[in-house]
């Protein structure tokens, strides 16, 4: 018999070696095959988002509507807060900080600031400025760079992402 414990041990100990080189090459080619699919891409909004703060009872900042589409339709919703009060009435400019809520489709908030122009009483539409995406959350979490403001009328906006 001990010559049938030795054969016994090397048998075993064959298949061990066997199956942890096995193992080995399974786990190194899962792992590459993770490692090498592409990264997922967060990407803005495709079409051009348009704001429409004409419902809030300030018709500056505040809640709004946020469109997108022909025909549009209702894709979320906006809240900002611009500080037009505490500036200097020398500068042509007020600081606003807000959040698009998207709730259809690819979901998720897109927060961004932006330095926009004073409105005023003879402004003539349309009015183009930027601002600087600033977080995201959901679907555009790591979403960053810049946001793309044409103001269409006293309470409106057409954004677009770069």
């Amino acid at each position: 018999m001990p010559q049938e414990d030795g054969v016994l041990r090397t048998l075993t100990s064959k298949k061990i070696w066997t199956l942890a080189a096995l193992t080995a090459t399974v786990l190194t080619a899962a792992t590459s095959a993770v490692s090498a699919a592409p990264a997922p891409q967060w990407k803005p909004p495709a079409q051009v988002l348009h704001l429409d703060f004409s419902g809030d009872p300030q018709s500056f900042g505040g809640v709004g509507i946020v469109r997108s589409g022909r025909p549009s339709v209702q894709v979320g919703m906006v809240y900002d807060l611009c500080n037009k009060d505490s500036i200097s009435l020398r500068t042509d400019l007020i600081f606003c900080a807000g959040v698009i809520r998207l709730i259809h489709g690819n979901k998720g908030t897109i927060a961004f600031e932006a330095a926009a122009p004073r409105p005023g009483l003879a402004a003539k539409y349309p009015i183009h400025f930027d601002g600087a995406v600033t977080g995201g959350t959901g679907y555009y979490k790591k979403l960053s760079g810049q946001v793309n403001f044409t103001q269409t009328g006293p309470s409106t906006y057409d954004v677009t992402f770069s």
